[in-house]
């Protein structure tokens, strides 16, 4: 074994166990939704990325193994943000390394983006395991977990209301709610007056299974907001892409806990409300 490690740690030209193989044989039956493998002979680090067909409310589980000379990871994306840790692949025991996600965005969204450090070998499945949403009238909806562990959180039990008053920033976050039936405020309406790159920043507590919209309503003074949420372990999960003076981002977690959102008033100034809100 010690000089099997030895030879795997040599390079992508030394001989080796095929990481093929090994993957093969860890991911049982079922196909996988993308399996990719590649040799990088360069010493100069290699990026890729490789898209995924995958179903909104299924889960998945990337498998991926690497052998050489320069670590390889993988990093599940949606959109702009990253989903939960990167995964890294390369060892010389011949251990699978393993990494579970749900799509709770658009399929159309994902991707998986590849990055070698230098010379490795590498492949990857990446493989459906369970569904997390139920179906209601044909649209997909996260179906609520409970843990008995003593870290579980469930769904917030105090409600606010949707813009927390009646001038032009609550008229603009009731506005946002309005077509979207069902939202529930989990955190009261936040107003602070903010510069031109003025932030502001707090925290709201998504249980397992459920989706929180974060939105930002600014006065027209403020020309540009931009919304991010960051989950637990500090990676942004969601961000939004336009450029207005109303904002907002979603996001279904798979796991539970207090997730950081943070408010940016990229172009103006002036009067910035901000509120998260719960789908039922």
């Amino acid at each position: 074994m010690c000089a099997q490690a030895f030879a795997q740690d040599a390079g992508v030209d030394a001989p080796t166990v095929n990481p093929m193989g090994v993957v093969m044989a860890a991911r049982g039956g079922g196909a996988p939704v993308l399996s990719h493998t590649r040799r990088h002979r360069r010493a100069q680090p290699y990026e890729e990325t490789l898209r995924m067909p995958l179903e909104r409310g299924r889960c998945y589980e990337v498998l991926g193994y690497a052998t050489g000379a320069a670590p390889v990871f993988a990093q599940v994306i949606a959109g702009r943000a990253r989903v939960g840790d990167s995964l890294a692949m390369t060892n010389s025991v011949e251990r699978v390394a393993r990494r579970r996600f749900c799509a709770t965005e658009l399929g159309s969204l994902y991707a998986l983006e590849v990055r070698a450090e230098g010379e490795a070998w590498w492949y990857l499945a990446v493989m459906p395991i369970a569904n997390l949403v139920e179906v209601d009238a044909g649209a997909p909806r996260p179906a609520v977990t409970v843990s008995s562990d003593a870290g579980a959180l469930v769904a917030p039990t105090q409600r606010f209301a949707i813009g927390g008053g009646d001038d032009y920033v609550a008229r603009q976050i009731q506005g946002f709610a309005r077509p979207r039936a069902g939202l529930v405020g989990v955190t009261a309406t936040e107003r602070r007056t903010l510069p031109t790159n003025g932030v502001y920043e707090s925290t709201v507590v998504i249980p397992s299974g459920r989706c929180v919209h974060v939105v930002a309503a600014g006065v027209p003074s403020v020309a540009d907001l931009v919304v991010e949420l960051e989950d637990p372990a500090g990676h942004r999960v969601a961000q939004d892409a336009t450029r207005r003076n109303v904002e907002s981002v979603r996001h279904c977690a798979a796991y539970a806990g207090t997730f950081r959102l943070r408010v940016r008033v990229f172009s103006g100034a002036g009067l910035v409300g901000v509120q998260a809100l719960m789908e039922p």
